[in-house]
């Protein structure tokens, strides 16, 4: 068993969360991918945040036709911040020693790792898998060495993944929404039907 896991706040979900799963699931030989959505991100503001529930039935939307992909409500339902390291504590009989765990999380995130609650030990739990993306290089996770150590570090880099650059973030989409822009062919068709009737963004 080799389970992925790709956490985030999915505000909203769209197709480049979607590839990325994907393209790691097949270079990695993974049983499935459990997207995460987090009820409260510890290193990012409530601003602009639309409500958990939200959040989750647009990645249950998003992912629905997939058979190897699935979606927890762990983080939305759990009270208190959504620590990644609470999540695979709490869950040993999914994620335990012989889950063969990857944590999925895009380069830029990688910033964010040394901050991240007890990420020396997660990183011992898992296979951390970045995915690259624009404007960032396999240079930045070198910063990553006096928390993790140059062993594990060079892991990192042998085992992350390149994907085509994917010029979308969720914050360019909320932009577009408010401007009355279109997202069609960016976010999945469900998902964009869920924002319209929900009145979000």
């Amino acid at each position: 068993m080799r389970i992925g896991i790709l956490g985030g706040t999915f505000n909203p979900v769209h197709i480049g969360h979607l590839i990325i799963a994907e393209e790691v699931y097949y270079r990695h030989g993974l049983s499935r991918v459990v997207f995460i959505p987090a009820g409260i991100p510890p290193h990012k503001g409530a601003e602009n945040l639309t409500e958990a529930h939200h959040r989750y039935e647009m990645v249950k939307l998003a992912t629905k036709d997939n058979d190897h992909f699935e979606v927890s409500d762990e983080e939305v339902s759990r009270e208190g911040k959504s620590f990644t390291i609470d999540t695979v504590d709490a869950n040993p009989e999914r994620y335990g020693k012989d889950s063969g765990l990857h944590l999925i999380v895009g380069m830029d995130t990688v910033n964010e790792l040394p901050t991240w609650k007890d990420i020396k030990r997660l990183s011992t739990l898992c296979r951390i898998v970045v995915v690259n993306r624009p404007g960032n290089t396999l240079a930045n996770l070198d910063q990553l060495i006096p928390v993790m150590g140059k062993e594990k570090v060079e892991e990192i880099k042998r085992i992350h993944v390149e994907i085509p650059p994917i010029g979308i973030s969720s914050t360019d989409i909320r932009n577009r929404l408010k401007k009355g822009l279109h997202t069609r062919y960016i976010v999945p068709p469900e998902v964009r039907q869920y924002i319209e009737k929900h009145g979000l963004y």
